[in-house]
């Protein structure tokens, strides 16, 4: 019996060391940070029932003035034009740039967006690197060729816009059907984004984030959380940083030639009204990047500086903005009017946007949902934020 046991003892010594010298290499580990919901921490979203009570009225009040809005531009189109363009439009730059955390907290577009995960239908399909690119291009791309499109018909014809707005929302909803919470449309599809990106790097006003309990790292980087966001911070792809580095250059000449075209009724839209529409932003917009680029070259080995230059031309956007935009909805006003918008606005947004150092996020991180996320994001750089699945590694 003793030769039996020793025989036994030294099988199973044999087997261990086997288990112990075998290598590891093609060992699969599934990774699958559990949701769950931590304790509140400072600077955190609050979870107390009187401010998500406040954020929720904030969205259900905007929600409700776009349906109204839809409404308006499907059967009284000239209120609705006279409102969506004259009025919520011209708002929106001063916005984004002041508080884009606030127009993120309350955007009815992901409001829409949003709806499908708090109805539990979502499929919350984790957003590719290649997809959220692929996205981010085709939101650039939407902004430049819908822009002009105001000038052949969305400036004039109610149902026309109605029917943009209905779309877009569609495609907000779609979305977030498909891909995991903001990274199918806020942060990727949405031809707004990267406005955003552009006028919303110092903003003065931040607050806790509305519309995230706890954040999954949907996107990298959290354009919501990151400070200083840029339209070429945080891109993977050379198409986005070709992009996002044409939108800077060139948007400043994009709105100046923008504004050198009348409004064309719809019925009066032809091939030359078309050429004319697109053709003046263009040309304008490939002059402002060409002088862009020089700047850059010049200023190649002086990153600081050339930051600043960036910050110029995205105040040098808005400020063009609104010195052709403000008399429109104040054509009632004294005829002095637009001489001191132009005092004001434009030696506001160079100070605001060049002069202040950026300090704030648009909106507070809240807490991660694993510890494994928030180890993940300590990497400036990282690019991996890939969940495995169990049974899927």
């Amino acid at each position: 019996m003793r030769n039996n046991s020793a025989r036994h003892q030294a099988h199973h010594d044999y087997a261990s060391q086997q288990r112990q010298s075998r290598p590891l290499t093609h060992v699969a580990i599934n990774v699958a940070p559990a949701r769950y919901q931590p304790a509140a921490q400072p600077g955190s979203r609050s979870t107390g029932r009187a401010e998500r009570r406040f954020w929720l009225t904030m969205q259900t009040v905007m929600l409700i003035v776009g349906v109204l809005l839809v409404n308006l531009l499907l059967f009284f189109p000239p209120l609705g034009i006279a409102l969506m363009w004259n009025l919520l439009i011209p708002i929106a730059p001063a916005l984004v740039t002041i508080s884009p955390g606030l127009w993120r907290n309350i955007c009815p577009m992901a409001t829409f967006h949003l709806l499908p995960n708090k109805m539990g239908i979502s499929q919350n399909i984790r957003m590719p690197e290649w997809g959220a690119a692929t996205l981010a291009v085709i939101g650039v791309t939407l902004l430049f060729i819908v822009v002009p499109m105001r000038r052949i018909g969305l400036n004039v014809d109610g149902p026309l816009t109605a029917l943009m707005l209905l779309s877009a929302a569609f495609m907000a909803f779609a979305m977030g059907a498909v891909f995991e919470m903001r990274s199918g449309w806020c942060t990727s599809l949405c031809p707004i984004h990267p406005v955003e990106r552009l006028y919303g790097t110092n903003p003065a006003l931040t607050f806790k984030n509305a519309r995230c309990n706890i954040c999954e790292a949907c996107s990298n980087p959290c354009p919501d959380s990151t400070p200083e966001l840029t339209p070429t911070q945080g891109v993977p792809t050379k198409v986005q940083q070709f992009l996002g580095n044409f939108l800077i250059g060139s948007f400043p000449g994009f709105v100046w030639g923008w504004f050198q075209v009348p409004d064309y009724p719809p019925e009066q839209v032809g091939q030359a009204e078309i050429i004319t529409a697109y053709a003046w932003p263009f040309i304008a917009a490939i002059i402002s990047y060409a002088v862009f680029k020089v700047g850059e070259h010049v200023l190649r080995y002086k990153p600081a500086q050339r930051t600043k230059m960036h910050r110029i031309f995205a105040a040098a956007a808005i400020s063009t903005y609104y010195w052709y935009r403000l008399p429109g909805p104040a054509s009632l006003l004294p005829d002095w009017f637009p001489l001191v918008s132009h005092c004001v606005t434009t030696p506001f947004f160079f100070w605001f946007l060049v002069l202040r150092n950026p300090k704030v996020s648009w909106l507070k991180r809240p807490v991660m949902a694993s510890n494994y996320w928030s180890s993940r994001f300590e990497s400036t750089a990282n690019k991996n934020l890939i969940r495995v699945s169990p049974g899927k590694a």
